[in-house]
């Protein structure tokens, strides 16, 4: 049998990325009494659901008194290795007095040492010459983190149910649409939410996608509008743009009457909603370089889905991605914010990746309209990268 030792730590991927690469028996945690009793549930599900782990113990050691923690550890060993098992410490994460416990205990039971270089999904072993070790031992594989199983070891869950159809690019037309719209919303950005708002409010097609009024109504309902977005010449021009690259068919606004229709319902909705070209187009960037990617995924906060009658701690996350071990989660902002507004943007951006990405977590903030160098600042200290 397979043994692993390690130290339960606080943060999940530390806890099963051994497992993730070699077949492990049977793992042991040594841990302290909080960490135990929060994380032992999750951590035992998640490595015999995905990592075939047979038997996962924990054992709760002092913080502070190294002869306890030794003849609690001791103890364990001394079981296993007189069962013929063999035991690997994994000293991954970790706290001192864990470590120096690890360290004394491998010599005395002549056990190998390892760890892993968690951002670049790297195995180090200490003493490399020895003849024996997890690297020399055990067949390597690699069961790779998807989104799902990320935010499952971080005991959240991704509620599926609330998410939107026009943010499942699931075919390649759509994909295309997604970079024809771009390209005409970045060059009328300044204009480009009001005339989403314009077109959800005041033209609303037929049950064929068609749009039909009369250019009068339209000119009054721009000028009464209380956006940037009042001049019928702009509106045109926004909407011969969309017209030269297929997005709008049948396009006039001549002769009195306005007419266009929407190239299909994916379309229109996201005309209508005008942040979620900037997402679709930051999802379309980002799953390039990624090994899972999704766009407007719903995180519970608890892993447990409730029933309309129950309330769900819920965060949306623009865009979400995983590559190797390290999640990133984007927020994307197409509006002009105010101060307050690129304040709460980054301080909810960091708040749900310490939740669901932890300390390896790559956090951006994808904006339109550039804050001042006083947020970049911030951000900065946040440990957020604004682009």
């Amino acid at each position: 049998m397979v043994v692993n030792y390690e130290f339960l730590d606080e943060e999940p991927i530390e806890n099963v990325i051994t497992c993730l690469h070699y077949k492990v028996d049977k793992v042991v945690f040594f841990g302290y009494h909080d960490v135990v009793e929060k994380y032992r549930e999750r951590t035992a599900v998640f490595l015999k659901k995905y990592c075939d782990v047979m038997s996962v113990v924990f054992h709760e050691v002092s913080a502070t008194d190294l002869k306890s923690v030794l003849k609690t550890m001791r103890a364990e060993i001394a079981q296993e290795k007189g069962r013929g098992s063999k035991v690997y410490f994994d000293i991954t994460g970790g706290e001192d007095l864990i470590l120096f416990a690890f360290g004394m205990l491998s010599k005395e039971f002549g056990a190998p040492v390892h760890m892993f270089d968690i951002g670049k999904d790297r195995l180090i072993e200490p003493d490399p010459e020895t003849k024996t070790g997890i690297s020399k031992d055990i067949v390597e594989r690699k069961i790779k983190l998807d989104l799902d199983m990320f935010i499952e070891m971080r005991g959240g869950v991704i509620n599926r149910t609330l998410h939107k159809r026009i943010k499942n690019d699931d075919d390649g037309d759509f994909s295309e649409d997604i970079s024809n719209i771009w390209k005409v919303a970045r060059k009328h950005f300044d204009y480009w939410n009001p005339f989403s708002d314009f077109l959800r409010t005041n033209m609303v097609p037929d049950e064929n996608l068609e749009v039909s009024e009369k250019t009068a109504i339209v000119t009054i309902e721009l000028r009464e509008s209380r956006t940037k977005l009042r001049s019928l010449s702009k509106l045109n021009a926004i909407i011969d743009d969309l017209a030269a690259c297929g997005i709008l068919t049948g396009v006039s606004h001549t002769a009195g009457e306005y007419r266009f229709c929407f190239k299909n319902q994916k379309i229109k909705e996201c005309l209508w909603e005008g942040g979620s070209i900037l997402e679709l187009h930051t999802y379309e960037s980002e799953k390039k370089n990624s090994d899972d990617c999704e766009v407007g995924v719903h995180l519970d906060w608890d892993g447990v889905i409730h029933t309309e009658s129950e309330t769900d701690v819920l965060n949306e996350i623009d865009v979400l991605s995983i590559t190797g071990n390290i999640p990133t989660f984007i927020s994307c902002k197409s509006g002009k914010m105010g101060s307050n507004q690129t304040l709460y943007a980054l301080y909810e951006l960091d708040t749900v990746a310490a939740r669901f990405g932890g300390k390896y977590a790559k956090k951006e903030l994808v904006t339109v309209h550039k804050p001042s160098d006083i947020y970049y600042d911030r951000a900065t200290e946040m440990g957020i990268k604004i682009r």
